[in-house]
């Protein structure tokens, strides 16, 4: 193309008026400002603006990266704060699992403990009662002795002696002995 403009240049040339010159030395001038202004330009805009654009792209990278690094933290800090819930969770369970078990236990602690104590209370009351009830009937054989005794002596007429007497008692008793003993014992059981 320039090659072109060239040739159309040299063959205007010869006549009068030429609107159109091409000169060598002002195309060459020409050529070097381009080209400075070129160099300058690559050098005072070109690299700032590449190194701008390259600072850029490292920031945005390094905030990428950051970015990445705090949402990989998050994620374990997250998993970190689970797993210490879930052992929360299981650690309250346990306690609890634990004093339902404790109270379990000393319920039925109780309930043997007051078992004990009534049975205990209730075999206390039957030895009570029958030990009254020994009592009882020995102090009616003696009554009753007595007033045999007593009774005999009238009808006989005399008095007796302390041996007849305790002859006469001892032979009442084995003879009461004899005849309600085993009335005696249905009786207890009755009263048990």
């Amino acid at each position: 193309m320039l090659l072109t403009v060239l040739a159309a240049v040299a063959a205007e040339g010869q006549g009068p008026s030429q609107p159109l010159t091409f000169d060598v030395w002002t195309w060459l001038f020409q050529s070097i400002n381009v080209l400075v202004i070129m160099l300058l330009l690559y050098k005072f805009l070109w690299k700032p603006v590449q190194g701008i654009i390259h600072k850029r792209e490292e920031f945005i990278e390094t905030s990428l990266n950051k970015a990445a690094e705090s949402r990989a933290e998050a994620e374990r800090l997250l998993a970190e704060y689970q797993a210490k819930m879930q052992a929360a969770r299981e650690e309250a369970q346990a306690t609890i699992d634990e004093a339902v078990k404790k109270a379990e236990e000393a319920r039925e602690r109780i309930l043997r403990q007051a078992e004990q104590e009534a049975e205990e209370s209730l075999a206390r009351a039957r030895a009570d009662i029958a030990r009254e009830r020994e009592r009882a009937v020995a102090a009616i054989r003696e009554e009753v002795a007595n007033l045999v005794v007593l009774a005999a002596g009238k009808l006989i007429g005399k008095t007796l002696t302390p041996e007849d007497h305790k002859h006469l008692v001892q032979q009442f008793v084995d003879q009461v002995a004899a005849a309600g003993g085993p009335g005696e014992q249905s009786r207890a059981g009755d009263v048990q």
